[in-house]
């Protein structure tokens, strides 16, 4: 039976917590899955020709690196996925990119990636819908103004060619878009509640630009929709 894949950008121990975020907000079953974490360099990389092996994809984020600053050591490792990630585009198979690997596909595919402060969000921030996110399978049943967990510093500020904008917030631009019928790639966390990104940020304190986790805890609204963008996504591997 094929599996879904996930792609990690991870060296510390937010790794597994990742893996467990997206089961639990998907509904999936972790033997669902196989992990490749992209910067171990023991790693076995899938290739083009792997692309239909798989059921499907998520990419994951990395609050460690940014590709905007990344060493040459970081760079490499994560440059043999490429391949793979362009014949993902060519393919039918359904992927949902997150955070990092929303930033990474869309410089891949001629997009622009930068480190905009203005556009950086942490916390619990409001999205909207574009007129073709309304549309979109992946935001189905999902109004068209809620809160989802962002962190990141990074912002695609130019999609790729022939991408649809889904969705935007009041400080970043470029929160989802869609490549092709069956890729989709979002900024925020749909695979984050409250008490993750309070853990992450207790990792990652250079996202709390000064503020205190109690200061940033005060802003949290209730993201009682966001968890069914992973949802939808299960659903949309399920038809395909």
């Amino acid at each position: 039976m094929k599996k879904i894949l996930l792609l990690q950008f991870r060296t510390d121990i937010s790794l597994e917590h990742e893996r467990e975020m997206i089961y639990k907000m998907g509904g999936f079953d972790k033997s669902e899955f196989e992990v490749i974490n992209v910067l171990d360099k023991d790693a076995i990389i899938p290739g083009p020709y792997d692309v239909n092996h798989y059921k499907a994809v998520i990419t994951g984020a990395s609050g460690q690196f940014n590709v905007t600053d990344w060493d040459d050591d970081v760079r490499t490792k994560i440059e043999r996925v490429y391949p793979f990630l362009k014949a993902l585009v060519a393919s039918a198979v359904p992927t949902l990119a997150i955070c990092f690997g929303h930033q990474l596909v869309a410089q891949i595919f001629g997009g622009e990636v930068k480190s905009d402060p203005e556009q950086a969000e942490t916390g619990v921030m409001e999205m909207h819908l574009t007129d073709e996110g309304k549309r979109c399978k992946l935001f189905n049943n999902i109004p068209e103004t809620f809160y989802a967990v962002c962190g990141h510093k990074d912002s695609v500020t130019l999609l790729p060619k022939s991408a649809k904008l889904l969705a935007y917030s009041d400080k970043c631009n470029i929160h989802a878009y869609q490549l092709t019928d069956n890729f989709y790639s979002v900024q925020f966390h749909p695979e984050l509640d409250r008490d993750g990104l309070t853990w992450r940020l207790s990792l990652f304190p250079q996202y709390m630009k000064g503020r205190t986790i109690d200061e940033i805890k005060a802003t949290y609204n209730e993201i009682p929709h966001v968890f069914k963008v992973v949802r939808n996504f299960k659903n949309i591997i399920d038809n395909v």
